[in-house]
């Protein structure tokens, strides 16, 4: 999702929700001794400050909405819990990695959830570097994982371009990193079934009130790049 400054205030029922969401996630982090949650929700609300959404909805409230689900499903991981509000900052503040406030692992984490294209790649070569990578924490693949919860829930409010880009991205590069995580890491493979089982039926959602169809196979890589864009 693009982040873009608008010159605006949040409306008032925005700046409620913003604040409930918070002052739930500040009790939450306080009362489980949580201080790599606590440090990064300050900092992600002042780094995220004046950042709205295409909708035009305020940005603080991705990160908010998603870790608090993430809280639902039962996740209580100090370090989980802060990448998820973190994972936007460095790629759209512009926020070096290690300035944020939290311990290695989370860095760690929002270092590879950051994307970014290497001189000469081209995109489709760039998502996949991306992807393969996240299997190299468990925190960054929860945090994918539950980012694009969030993310493909407001689909809706996007072309039907971005909503197939989405999608593809969704059904041939997360959900096959999901199927394996939950061999290398089954203390999660409840709450890995259950976010595969949440795309699979988005997926199919979008798929017919857009009118297309996902494919078994995998695009070959001249149909990624019309998908992907340059």
């Amino acid at each position: 999702m693009e982040v873009v400054m608008l010159e605006k205030e949040m409306s008032l029922e925005d700046r409620e929700e913003v604040k409930m969401t918070s002052t739930f996630l500040r009790g939450f982090a306080s009362a489980g001794g949580y201080v790599q949650i606590l440090s990064a929700l300050g900092y992600a609300t002042r780094k995220h400050a004046g950042q709205f959404r295409k909708n035009g909805k305020p940005f603080i409230l991705h990160p908010l909405k998603a870790t608090t689900y993430a809280i639902s499903c039962g996740m209580k991981d100090d370090v989980l819990l802060a990448a998820i509000l973190l994972h936007d900052v460095p790629e759209d503040t512009f926020t070096p990695v290690t300035e944020l406030p939290c311990n290695d692992e989370v860095k760690h984490a929002v270092e590879l959830m950051t994307f970014r294209r290497c001189d000469g790649e081209t995109k489709l070569q760039a998502k996949r570097r991306y992807y393969a990578g996240l299997l190299n924490s468990k925190y960054a693949l929860l945090c994918k994982a539950y980012d694009r919860v969030n993310n493909i829930w407001t689909l809706c409010d996007l072309s039907r371009e971005a909503i197939i880009k989405n999608v593809y991205e969704t059904e041939f590069f997360l959900m096959p990193l999901l199927h394996k995580a939950k061999s290398i890491w089954p203390e999660f493979a409840d709450q890995i079934s259950g976010l595969r089982e949440i795309f699979r039926g988005t997926i199919y959602m979008y798929s017919k009130t857009c009118g297309f169809e996902v494919p078994c196979e995998e695009p070959s890589d001249d149909e990624w790049s019309e998908i992907l864009g340059s």
